[in-house]
C-alpha cells in the first residue's frame, strides 16, 4: 500500500510541475512575441526615419541643381564663364557630399566637371553621352535625371561610389540646336554614412544601406562597404547558411519592398558565431518616377537578445515563481523518493560493485585470450617455417648435384642432334624443368638460410623508387599500369635495401602475374604511427577470405606454376626487419598487401 501511495504521489506531483512549467513557459513565449513584434516595429520606425534623411538629402541636391539651371536659364551670361560661377556653387554643396558639378554649354556636347580644386583636367572616363540624350529629347516629362550607383576603376573618382544627377536648362534669349546641360556628381556612401552609419537601435544594434546593385553602401563592418552584400557574408564565415538573409535581400529589400523579418548571422559587432537577428527593411526612394528608378533599400538589425533584454526583469520574475513551486514540488518528490529508494541503495551500490569487478576480470580474459592466440599463431608458423626449413634443406642438398648432372648430360645429347627431331624438344624440355627445379632449389635455400639483414637508416622512398625502376618495363610489357605516390617528409627507416627491393618486387610481380589482361598497380608510401608503410594495391580479381588466409605458408600457391615460397620469404625478411605484411582483398576489387617498418 505504501509503495503505491509513494507512486501515486510522485506521478501527481510530476504531472503538476509539468503543466506548471507548460504555463509559464507558454506565457514567457508569448510574451517574448510580443516584444519582438513591438521592438521590429521600433526598428521600421529608425529604418523609415534613415530612408527619408536619404531621400530629402538628395530632393535637396536636386533642388539645388534645379536652381543652378535657374541661374542658367535666366542669366545665361553667368555661366558662359563656369570656371567663376560654379565653383562658389560647388563650395556651397561639398558639405553636402557633392564631389563635383559638370557643365554642357548650349549646343555642344562637351562636358566640363570641376571639383574642389577648379575644373577637372584628367579625362572623364564616365560616358556622359546618355544624358546629354536625354537633356536633348523632347518627350522627357522629370526635369532632373538620376544614373544608376557606379564604382569608376579609373578617373577623377576611382574608389568612390558615386550617382551623376543631370538637368537641362534654355538660355533665356537664345535658340541652341540643343539645350545645355548641368551635371552633380554625388558620393553615394557618404551619404548612406551619414544618415545611417551612426544609428543605434537597442544596445548594439545598427543600419546598413544596399544600392539597386546588391552594394553595401553602409555597413557597421568596415570591409563590408562597396562590397556585394551576399558574397561578403560568404567571404567571412562560408560554413553559415545565409539563405534567409539572402532571399529577403532579393525578393523584398532590392525589390523596394518594406517590412520585418529574422535573420541567422555569423557575427555581431566584435562577437563571432552563430547569431539570430531581427531585420526591419524599407526603401529609399531616391528617383522611383524615372525609367531605372533609383531605388535603395535601407536596413536596422539587432540580435533577438536586445528583446530579451527588454522583457529581462519580467521573465526573470515569471521563471522565479515557477522556479519556486518547482523547488517546493521537488523537493517533496525527492523526500518521497529518498524513503522509496532508500532500502536498494545498498544493493544497487553492491551490484555496480561486482559488475565492475566482473568487466574488469573480463577485459582482462578477452586481452589475455587475444594475445594467446596470436603468440600460438606466431609460435605454429615459426614451427611451421622450422619443420620445412629442415626438410626442405635436407631435399635441397640431395636433388641439386643429380639435377645438375641431369641438365648437363641432357644439354651435351641435345647440342648432337637433329634441332628440328623430336629427340631435341624433349631434351630441351628435360633443360628448362632442371632449370625451374633449380630455381625452386634457390628460393628454398633463401627460405631454409636467410641471410641477415644488413640494417641502415636509408631513405625509404629511394629504395621504392629504384625498384620500381627495374620493373617499369616488365609492367608495361604486361599492359600494367604502373601508379606511384611516395609521402614527403617520411624519417630514415632502417633496412635492408637488397632484401626490402626483393620483397617489393615480388608483390609487384605476383599483382602482375595475377592481372592477365592488364590493369594497374599502385604503390603508396605514407607515415602511420610509428612506422613506415609501403602498400601494393592491384585492380586484379582478389582473393576469397578461405585463400587470403593460406597465403604466408610456404608452398601453398594459387598459380598453375608457382612455387608458393615467394610470400613466405617475404614474411620471413620484414620479420628479421622487426617489421610486419599484412594482406587485404575483396573478391572482384583486388588486393593489397601493407609491409610495415618501425620508425627509429
Amino acid at each position: 500500500m505504501t509503495r503505491k501511495f509513494v507512486i501515486l504521489a510522485t506521478t501527481a506531483l510530476l504531472i503538476l510541475g509539468a503543466v506548471m512549467w507548460w504555463i509559464g513557459q507558454r506565457a514567457q513565449n508569448e510574451l517574448q512575441a510580443v516584444a519582438t513584434r513591438q521592438f521590429n516595429n521600433q526598428q521600421l520606425i529608425l529604418a523609415q526615419k534613415v530612408a527619408q534623411d536619404i531621400t530629402q538629402h538628395f530632393a535637396y541636391l536636386q533642388g539645388s541643381l534645379l536652381e543652378l539651371a535657374s541661374i542658367g536659364h535666366k542669366h545665361p551670361e553667368l555661366l558662359r564663364t563656369p570656371e567663376r560661377a560654379i565653383p562658389p556653387f560647388l563650395e556651397i554643396l561639398r558639405s553636402s557630399d557633392v564631389l563635383a558639378i559638370g557643365y554642357s554649354p548650349p549646343g555642344s556636347q562637351e562636358v566640363t566637371l570641376f571639383d574642389a580644386d577648379g575644373p577637372v583636367e584628367a579625362p572623364l572616363v564616365l560616358d556622359y553621352a546618355p544624358f546629354l540624350d536625354w537633356a536633348d529629347g523632347t518627350a522627357t516629362t522629370f526635369k532632373v535625371l538620376y544614373g544608376p550607383c557606379e564604382a569608376p576603376t579609373a578617373g577623377p573618382f576611382k574608389g568612390k561610389t558615386i550617382v551623376r544627377i543631370a538637368t537641362r536648362y534654355w538660355p533665356v534669349g537664345t535658340t541652341p540646336d540643343r539645350p545645355g546641360t548641368l551635371f552633380m556628381v554625388v558620393d553615394a556612401m557618404s551619404v548612406a554614412q551619414r544618415y545611417a552609419h551612426d544609428v543605434r537601435s537597442g544596445e548594439t544594434g545598427y543600419a546598413w544601406v544596399l544600392d539597386q546593385r546588391g552594394i553595401f553602401l553602409d555597413h557597421f563592418i568596415a570591409e563590408f562597404i562597396g562590397s556585394d552584400a551576399v558574397q561578403a557574408r560568404i567571404g567571412r564565415d562560408p560554413n553559415l547558411d545565409y539563405s534567409r538573409i539572402e532571399t529577403i535581400m532579393r525578393d523584398h529589400i532590392l525589390k523596394g519592398q518594406e517590412g520585418v523579418d529574422w535573420y541567422v548571422s555569423g557575427w555581431h559587432r566584435g562577437a563571432r558565431g552563430e547569431v539570430r537577428k531581427l531585420i526591419a527593411y524599407t526603401p529609399a526612394r531616391i528617383a522611383p518616377d524615372q525609367p531605372r528608378p533609383l531605388v535603395w533599400g535601407v536596413a536596422v538589425v539587432a540580435p533577438v537578445e536586445e528583446v530579451e533584454g527588454i522583457i529581462g526583469q519580467a521573465t526573470r520574475r515569471e521563471m522565479l515563481m515557477v522556479a519556486a513551486f518547482q523547488a517546493v514540488v521537488f523537493m517533496g518528490l525527492a523526500v518521497t523518493i529518498y524513503f522509496s529508494m532508500r532500502w536498494s541503495s545498498e544493493l544497487k551500490s553492491e551490484v555496480e560493485i561486482r559488475t565492475s569487478e566482473l568487466r574488469e576480470a573480463r577485459d582482462k580474459i578477452t586481452e589475455n585470450l587475444r594475445t594467446l592466440l596470436d603468440t600460438q599463431e606466431r609460435l605454429i608458423r615459426s614451427e611451421r617455417f622450422a619443420a620445412i626449413g629442415e626438410a626442405a634443406s635436407h631435399i635441397s642438398h640431395e636433388i641439386k648435384n643429380p639435377l645438375m648432372l641431369m641438365a648437363g648430360f641432357a644439354r651435351q645429347v641435345r647440342r648432337t642432334l637433329d634441332a628440328g627431331s623430336k629427340e631435341h624438344e624433349k631434351l630441351r624440355m628435360v633443360e628448362e624443368e632442371a632449370k625451374r627445379l633449380e630455381t625452386l632449389l634457390m628460393e628454398v635455400r633463401d627460405f631454409t638460410r636467410p641471410s641477415a639483414p644488413r640494417l641502415e637508416p636509408l631513405d625509404l622512398n629511394a629504395t621504392v623508387a629504384d625498384t620500381l625502376k627495374l620493373m617499369e618495363t616488365e609492367l608495361a610489357a604486361r599492359g600494367v599500369e604502373l601508379r606511384t605516390e611516395l609521402a614527403e617528409g617520411l624519417p630514415p627507416v632502417l633496412h635492408d635495401p637488397g632484401q626490402l627491393r626483393q620483397v617489393i618486387i615480388n608483390l609487384i610481380k605476383n599483382a602482375a602475374e595475377a592481372m592477365p589482361e592488364g590493369g594497374h598497380v599502385a604503390v603508396t608510401t605514407s607515415r602511420n604511427g610509428g612506422s613506415a608503410e609501403i602498400i601494393v594495391r592491384d585492380s586484379g580479381p582478389g582473393l576469397p577470405p578461405e585463400q587470403l588466409k593460406l597465403i604466408f605458408n610456404p608452398f601453398y600457391t594459387t598459380k598453375e606454376r608457382g612455387t608458393g615460397l615467394g610470400l613466405s620469404v617475404c614474411y620471413r625478411i620484414l620479420q628479421d626487419h622487426q617489421g610486419d605484411i599484412r594482406a587485404a582483398s575483396e573478391p572482384g576489387k583486388g588486393c593489397e598487401f601493407t609491409v610495415s617498418l618501425p620508425v627509429g
